[in-house]
């Protein structure tokens, strides 16, 4: 059966690859090399090597200072949503107190809509406040007849002689939502203009990173990425030695997606790569060793009365209800271990991103 099934598998996966889905994909004629030297890592050297098959090269080149500036821009990006929504919903439950309350500086006007039937009983409410001083909250004054400002509140947004946000009107600056950086010295900072200047600020340095990247500026990483005409010279490519010297220009893939690349591990040296490849199997043969001992202590649990006996100062566990001590023997011997079980791939999914270049297998 075992025989049967690898052969039906291996006659599904040849198919899959042969088919043009598949083969048409610009992937599958795609085969990246890792641990290139420094002496081949020119396009115009890989040409010399791999012939007229190869179609086109993408050398990587290092971004570190760019990662770590989109990473911080998505993370202020995400803070300015959270202070935003945060701040809108606060100002309109001030809003809603004051309208439901009577505030007697909020007109509100009940018309009929237009074009309607007449029994839809429907009716159109057009709330507008007269502030005496926009950048005071809560400040208002009555509507005598007199020329004032007014803010109205609907799809049309607001009047455009208002000065700051509408959300001003109604909170204090106290009020509004904010955070300590530490860039900051921890001093207090309002979350939302905070957020703003610093993504004015960041907009600039990434594009002049970028720019630097597209002119190849940067460090380059001793990995390949090498397009061939067809199916067949991506698979010949990666069946051929492609460098004398041992563990140097290794085909690691055919048919890589962005997705599936640990981009991280590209820059890994050929002596790197085998000093951490001996660092995780020691670390898994410890593993293997030494996980029998909270295994065991899960299984002490589950003999509650053993180890009080056995450990005086906990004789008052026996003095807990029994409702109590068929949870710590039963449930919670069962949990721990699964729990503890759990652990386990995730340790394990570390440690492969930690020596390789793809985690599509860990999936």
């Amino acid at each position: 059966m075992v025989s049967r099934e690898s052969v039906y598998f291996i006659n599904l996966r040849q198919a899959y690859l042969l088919s043009p889905y598949y083969a048409n994909r610009l992937s599958s004629r795609t085969v990246l090399f890792t641990s290139v030297p420094h002496q081949v890592l020119d396009e115009r050297k890989l040409r010399r090597v791999f012939g007229d098959t190869l179609k086109n090269v993408w050398i990587p080149r290092e971004t570190g200072d760019l990662d770590q500036l989109v990473n911080e821009r998505e993370q202020t990006a995400n803070r300015l949503e959270k202070a935003e929504i945060l701040l809108i919903k606060k100002a309109n439950h001030v809003y809603r107190k004051a309208l439901k309350n009577g505030h007697p500086d909020i007109e509100v006007k009940l018309e009929s809509p237009p074009n309607r039937d007449a029994k839809e009983e429907s009716k159109v409410v057009n709330v507008s406040i007269s502030p005496e001083s926009p950048t005071s909250p809560r400040e208002f004054k009555r509507d005598d007849g007199t020329p004032i400002l007014r803010t109205n509140y609907g799809f049309s947004g607001p009047d455009m002689g208002v000065v700051g946000s509408i959300a001003s009107q109604w909170l204090a600056a106290e009020e509004r939502p904010y955070h300590r950086p530490i860039a900051n010295y921890g001093r207090r900072v309002d979350t939302v203009r905070w957020t703003r200047s610093r993504l004015k600020k960041l907009a600039p340095k990434i594009s002049q990173l970028r720019r630097k990247y597209r002119k190849s500026d940067n460090a380059p990483i001793p990995a390949a990425f090498v397009e061939f005409h067809s199916q067949v010279d991506a698979q010949s490519a990666y069946q051929t030695l492609a460098h004398q010297s041992a563990n140097h220009m290794r085909p690691e893939i055919v048919g890589v997606r962005p997705q599936e690349i640990i981009w991280r591990s590209l820059s890994f040296r050929w002596w790197e790569r085998i000093i951490r490849r001996f660092l995780v199997q020691g670390f898994i043969a410890c593993m293997v060793i030494f996980w029998s001992a909270p295994s065991v202590l899960v299984g002490m649990i589950s003999n509650i009365k053993y180890l009080t006996t056995e450990v005086p100062f906990l004789h008052w566990i026996n003095l807990l209800p029994n409702v109590i001590l068929g949870f710590i023997s039963g449930l919670l011997p069962a949990i721990a271990l699964s729990l503890l079980m759990a652990v386990v791939p995730i340790i394990m999914r570390g440690l492969f991103h930690f020596t390789n270049t793809r985690f599509s297998l860990t999936l």
